[in-house]
């Protein structure tokens, strides 16, 4: 992504360029990257300032100038956070950044106060010759990036446009293909039925008809040895996928329901069912059903529309439960050991929880485990496998007397810490967003905005800084113990601990696997040799 040359000292330029994918697709000699470096490299072979100063290069290829999450500025970025570049050269403004508002952040602010010069070749920017962003030839400059946000976001609402117009043409303008069609190879608008793949969705829509729930078809297809949709767009892709490689492959609630939900089935291309989750956002979130958009009679339908329609009544025809999320230490490193797959837990009425292999009852003769086991049992048995760890390290009666009151002082302040960090997070990320938001409705100006960013930003360094310095006091505990336990790690600074928490199990535990409820392998992070 970046190169660094030999002769680097204290200061140091660099060159940074940009093409995206719209430079790509109308790819002009004047936008390559090489075009970018050769016209950077003049520029500072024609300026003796830059003579003797080291030199290294950043640069991204097909990405967009709308977000600055780039591999390559992220680099740039971290070399400037890291004072290790003092100048950066660009060919224009526009291969840096294409955002108005992020731009002038990082004009105004940013680089100010890094003390970093910025130069836009073309735009002839140079920060130490101008006042500011906004001064005489800044003004003009701002103007073009704000022309360039524009331009942007124009461009964006075409595409967005002509994808809408396709659609209502009833062409298929969507990347993805629901299972049991592919794309035609002669006509990449059009859908094909998939055959093999058709029959599983009529089977599974059958047994839907027949009474059986989510379970029970996943439970029957995984008998019958059907193969899964992932299984089956391997075939025909040979992709290289994680969940391929693992032993045991499972037909799942959540795949059959997409599938009986699924209207594209009944030969319809159904579009226009997300919107973007807000300003600024990548995230997406689904529309309600009523504003999604319908184009019947599309491609060979799989399904009738008799048969879609009874079997759309036991999904939405019903009250709609919320899931339920638990917060325990152990969440997330208890393994099945006939699936290797994490265990879920459910609250018990008397308010424990209780833990199980969602596998369990999806095959037939599987090696899952049957039973819920508690999630309490295992605790205690965690706990009291690190507190014998513990006590074969060194002398105990020494640690507890020069660690244990200090660490649990600590801890318990991180705790009280981390908290308040969390909460008061939330909040500053909340604020910031609806800035943003108001900002683009007209309701605040780009200086009320920047200046409350600028506000939100010191709050949460200021929350960070105290997380860092008791962080820093909890290390320095740590190496303590370390330096006189031989090398034995973290585990001495939780003597005196008889709650299991979060911290110990992030520390000590890699995995529990779960046989049954009276067995476990607990798998920790350190060596018990």
């Amino acid at each position: 992504m970046y190169r660094l040359e030999s002769n680097y000292n204290k200061y140091m330029v660099a060159g940074y360029y940009r093409l995206s994918v719209e430079d790509g697709s109308t790819e002009t000699e004047s936008n390559s990257i090489l075009s970018q470096r050769i016209l950077v490299k003049k520029y500072i072979a024609a300026h003796k300032e830059f003579e003797g100063y080291g030199f290294c290069e950043f640069y991204d290829d097909g990405y967009s100038g709308t977000t600055m999450d780039r591999p390559g500025i992220q680099k740039l970025l971290a070399g400037i956070k890291d004072n290790k570049i003092q100048c950066v050269i660009v060919k224009d403004i526009s291969r840096f950044s294409r955002d108005y508002i992020e731009l002038g952040t990082y004009m105004e602010h940013v680089f100010p106060f890094m003390q970093v010069r910025f130069i836009a070749v073309t735009d002839h920017y140079d920060s130490n010759e101008n006042n500011g962003y906004r001064g005489s030839v800044g003004m003009d400059t701002a103007f073009k990036s704000l022309l360039s946000d524009f331009y942007c976001k124009d461009v964006s609402e075409k595409v967005k446009s002509s994808l809408e117009a396709r659609k209502k043409q009833g062409k298929y303008a969507t990347g993805s293909v629901p299972f049991g069609y592919m794309k035609n190879k002669d006509n990449p608008q059009e859908l094909l039925v998939v055959q093999e793949e058709a029959e599983v969705i009529k089977r599974i829509y059958s047994l839907s008809l027949a009474g059986n729930n989510l379970t029970e078809i996943c439970k029957a297809l995984n008998d019958e040895g059907v193969k899964t949709p992932l299984e089956y767009k391997n075939l025909r892709k040979k992709q290289d996928r994680k969940e391929l490689l693992q032993e045991h492959k499972y037909w799942q609630q959540t795949t059959v329901r997409t599938i009986l939900t699924n209207e594209t089935y009944t030969g319809s291309m159904v579009y226009n069912k997300s919107k973007q989750a807000g300003a600024g956002q990548k995230k997406k979130i689904l529309k309600p059903r009523s504003e999604w958009k319908v184009f019947p009679k599309h491609h060979t339908a799989i399904i009738d529309k008799e048969t879609f329609n009874i079997v759309q009544k036991k999904f939405f025809h019903r009250k709609e439960t919320e899931r339920i999320h638990f917060s325990y230490p152990l969440k997330g490193r208890i393994y099945c050991a006939g699936c290797n797959r994490c265990l879920r837990a459910t609250r018990l009425s008397g308010g424990g929880l209780s833990l199980y292999c969602a596998n369990s009852k999806l095959r037939s003769n599987n090696q899952c485990i049957q039973k819920t086991v508690g999630n309490e049992w295992i605790e205690n048995v965690v706990l009291k496998e690190i507190q014998l760890q513990m006590g074969k390290l060194a002398d105990k009666d020494i640690i507890m007397k020069e660690t244990s009151e200090v660490c649990k002082s600590i801890k318990v302040k991180k705790q009280a810490l981390l908290a308040k960090l969390k909460q008061d997070t939330e909040k500053l990320v909340y604020e910031k967003a609806d800035n943003l938001e108001r900002y683009h409705k007209g309701l605040i100006t780009k200086e009320e905005l920047l200046k409350r960013r600028d506000n939100i930003t010191k709050q949460s360094k200021e929350i960070k800084q105290q997380q860092k310095e008791l962080e820093k006091r909890i290390c320095s505990c740590i190496e303590e113990v370390q330096n006189k336990q031989n090398g034995y790690g973290k585990l001495p600074v939780y003597y005196g601990l008889d709650v299991l928490s979060r911290e110990m199990t992030e520390a000590f535990i890699d995995k529990i696997i779960v046989y049954n409820q009276k067995n476990i392998d607990i798998f920790w992070t350190f060596s018990r040799e």
